[in-house]
């Protein structure tokens, strides 16, 4: 959990309250529930569905787990991955092989 929290500590941002509790919303999926998530994560550009997705992938990968983010284009998936390794690859505090 130290792990995690400090990851969603490293959010340069200020979350919204709806960003808030879709955070907690996938968390208490990840945690609680005995079968996998099936949750969609909808919303406009810039609304915070990747930090979303992001904190899932920590929490997993940082429970030893392997993870995978989607993107629909070619352009999505190379700005995904580059976020992804700005926040939790080689050379962080975290230090993830991406």
């Amino acid at each position: 959990e130290g792990r995690v929290g400090k990851f969603a500590e490293s959010f340069p941002y200020e979350p919204t309250p709806d960003q808030k509790k879709c955070f907690e919303d996938v968390e208490n999926d990840m945690v609680w529930r005995s079968r996998p998530m099936d949750r969609l994560i909808c919303g406009d550009v810039g609304f915070g569905k990747t930090e979303v997705a992001m904190r899932a992938l920590f929490r997993c990968v940082a429970n030893g787990r392997q993870a995978a983010l989607l993107a629909p284009t070619g352009v999505l998936a190379a700005q995904h991955f580059k976020q992804v390794v700005r926040r939790m690859g080689e050379g962080t505090e975290h230090n993830f092989n991406v």
